[in-house]
């Protein structure tokens, strides 16, 4: 007895182009199943709260930072919102009459100080959220439909901490 016969089919039982597509259908099939079924990312997201101060704007422009407002990455919204707004009048040095460097406050720009929160899945070493990574120190474009303000991130807090389990 032949593997294929003079019909084309193998083991006299099934066409050999039958016998592929039937293999194909069942290789697409069971990889939809497996996608759909897989579990997601069994990391939960973790509520992150930073706080920006961007120093030295326009008080015209500090007005327009409002408590809800969504931050924007690229040309699309992300998960962040501003949760708290400061804005106080800017830290400037100046110098007195004896030659030394003082620490004033300038009668016209203001410091605006964000509050911002999210939630994110911690999967790496790296914070990221709306394509900016989120760590102290670092600069954070306070970004929405209307404004975009270069700052610096003073405090950063995760709620629950990432060492600790949930409870």
């Amino acid at each position: 007895m032949r593997l294929i016969d003079e019909k084309g089919k193998l083991f006299g039982l099934i066409n050999v182009l039958d016998l592929f597509l039937i293999l194909l259908a069942l290789l697409v099939v069971g990889g939809l199943t497996y996608k759909l079924l897989l579990p997601r990312s069994s990391v939960a997201p973790t509520k992150v709260t930073f706080v920006v101060r961007v120093p030295a704007v326009p008080p015209e422009t500090a007005r327009m930072v409002q408590v809800g407002d969504r931050m924007v990455a690229g040309a699309e919204y992300t998960g962040v919102k501003v949760i708290d707004v400061k804005v106080e009048p800017a830290l400037t040095t100046e110098t007195n009459s004896q030659g030394q460097k003082v620490l004033a406050r300038d009668p016209y720009f203001k410091d605006v100080i964000v509050t911002l929160q999210g939630e994110t899945p911690l999967t790496s070493a790296a914070i990221r959220m709306g394509n900016q990574e989120i760590r102290a120190g670092r600069e954070y474009y306070v970004k929405s439909l209307t404004y975009e303000l270069k700052g610096t991130i003073i405090k950063v807090s995760l709620e629950p901490a990432p060492d600790k389990p949930r409870s």
